[in-house]
């Protein structure tokens, strides 16, 4: 059966489905729900009720009995370590796990994923959350009457719908830019190894146009996916209202990249980004990839995140391009339930 993905976030829920159309895949349907303040907290739920009543409704109206969903990367505890490619490889990684997590490992609930070999054995990739985070997840969707088949990072999940068969043999970072937050993550052989979230999303953009040029929030939006970054004297207040915002996930984006790309000597020697992908709903804004790509020095591109589903030269699907974007996420959690799934 079918899992639809599910993606829960502070401001909404995301939710997609996939069916299976012979090797390829093709859009069922999708849906996102607003979350009411206060209901989900920096990953945390905090509200369980309201959410049951959200994923309640996915099941009646969409029929999603099974769910594939994302766990907040903010509670996540990420690390590479490596493993003798003799030895067990989770009985080994549970017994270094107190060196990495401040919690008790009867406490934790991990798993791994293995992302290259080297002379000393095999470098694996640890994603682990406090075991009571995972039982509030895994309670909301049994009272909602959908059966859990899996939890994973957000980031992960990204990372299968935006990385194409090429990309997942290189070291890539992704970049979610969202509404209300900004999502970095670098992957290393299609396997995220680091994340990291900032508070200021596309929302900060359009507060900015709305204040600039005196219009309604629509408008605002409107304007400021049109015209954007584009150089020229007319747009040069615009640019300037934006760039305040947009140099702040600049110099972000240039600090996780100075970290990853020079490891101290008791990291684990990783080989540099090469690329930057980005997603999320503002990841159209007009002139931002080459703003960026001129800024940090690297190639940027718009993901394409049905890559893993099917070849858009065969099937358009019923969502538009720049709504896809910001269902990257749960398109990545949908893909786990196709056959043809590579990963």
């Amino acid at each position: 059966m079918p899992a639809g993905g599910i993606d829960i976030s502070g401001s909404s829920v995301k939710c997609v489905l996939l069916r299976q159309k012979g090797l390829d895949a093709e859009l069922a349907s999708f849906m996102e729900t607003p979350v009411p303040s206060g209901a989900v907290v920096a990953g945390d739920i905090e509200e369980p009720g309201k959410i049951v009543d959200i994923l309640r409704s996915l099941r009646l109206r969409l029929g999603v009995h099974y769910a594939a969903a994302s766990l907040s990367e903010r509670k996540a505890y990420l690390y590479q370590t490596v493993v003798p490619e003799s030895a067990d490889f989770r009985a080994a990684v549970e017994s270094d796990l107190e060196e990495h997590i401040p919690l008790p490992p009867g406490e934790v609930i991990f798993d791994f994923e293995p992302v290259r070999r080297s002379e000393e054995g095999m470098v694996l990739s640890v994603t682990a959350y406090a075991r009571r985070i995972v039982q509030t997840y895994e309670k909301v969707f049994r009272e909602a009457g959908i059966v859990l088949r899996s939890l994973e990072v957000e980031s992960q999940a990204l990372a299968r719908a935006a990385l194409s068969p090429t990309d997942r043999k290189k070291t890539l970072m992704l970049i979610d830019f969202g509404r209300r937050t900004t999502r970095i993550a670098i992957a290393e052989n299609g396997v995220v190894a680091f994340t990291a979230t900032l508070d200021v999303g596309g929302d900060t953009l359009t507060s900015a146009a709305m204040k600039l040029l005196n219009v309604p929030e629509p408008e605002a939006e409107r304007i400021k996916n049109e015209k954007g970054f584009l150089m020229n004297e007319e747009n040069k207040d615009l640019v300037e209202a934006l760039m305040t915002t947009v140099s702040v996930v600049k110099d972000e984006v240039a600090k996780h990249l100075a970290y990853w790309n020079a490891p101290g000597v008791h990291d684990l020697p990783r080989k540099n980004v090469e690329k930057i992908i980005l997603c999320g709903g503002n990841a159209n804004l007009r002139g931002f990839p080459e703003y960026l790509e001129g800024a940090i020095g690297l190639p940027v591109s718009i993901a394409d995140v049905w890559s893993g589903a099917f070849s858009l030269d065969a099937y358009v699907p019923a969502m538009p391009f720049q709504t896809s974007l910001e269902y990257a996420t749960a398109i990545g959690l949908a893909e786990r339930s196709l056959t043809t799934a590579q990963w």
